[in-house]
């Protein structure tokens, strides 16, 4: 877990809270994998900004609050996160399987909390204290780095005669891919001459 490297696939998670990922397998989003134990008094007082990262990066990122205190803790560890409620609101799992202690050492980890930043192409773009601002920094531009580009759609040159030619369902993706209404055009000449006036003479992005 070193920066600049990939991140490893780690399993061996059970998740308490949220959905289950794969660190390292399902990329595509930017991960905040923060290694934390309910005993750990500054792992706890980090669990605010935590939940304000995540509703603040909703939808661009994931973070995951890895517990490290093993599977003999799993209950005592659901039961804290339970009473957390919605003031721990971002996704939970415990290391019952010992990946994150072995990332820990191999990383040369010391302490905790500790997150690791990991950018949606897998890449480890940050390694540091949760409450550090670089941690905000580096979230946000690992953030902006994920956005996709915009695909230009051209404008469609094919006649109304040669678009009547098509099936409605082509019709209606022509149209619905460029966010154009349909509201009215129930026949496929109306469809057809909806993309003529439309979609004939604009490039449209999605």
């Amino acid at each position: 877990m070193v920066v600049g490297t990939k991140c490893p696939v780690i399993e061996g998670l059970t998740f308490l809270k949220g959905s289950p990922i794969v660190p390292g397998k399902d990329l595509g989003t930017v991960l905040v994998l923060e290694l934390w134990a309910t005993w750990c008094g500054p792992c706890v007082q980090s669990i605010p900004h935590l939940t304000e990262m995540q509703h603040k990066y909703k939808g661009k990122a994931v973070i995951i609050g890895c517990n490290t205190e093993g599977p003999h803790a799993l209950d005592k560890v659901r039961r804290f996160v339970d009473s957390k409620g919605s003031a721990m609101d971002y996704t939970v799992a415990a290391d019952t399987g010992g990946s994150i202690e072995q990332l820990m050492q191999a990383a040369g980890v010391r302490g905790i909390p500790h997150a690791f930043i990991v950018g949606a192409d897998g890449t480890i773009t940050h390694s540091g204290h949760p409450m550090d601002p670089a941690f905000d920094a580096q979230l946000q531009a690992a953030c902006n780095a994920a956005v996709k580009p915009q695909v230009a759609l051209p404008p469609i040159t094919s006649s109304y005669e040669e678009l009547m030619g098509l099936s409605v369902k082509e019709l209606k993706a022509m149209l619905s891919e460029r966010g154009i209404d349909m509201t009215g055009a129930c026949e496929k000449g109306d469809l057809a001459k909806l993309v003529v006036e439309k979609a004939s003479k604009v490039t449209y992005y999605r």
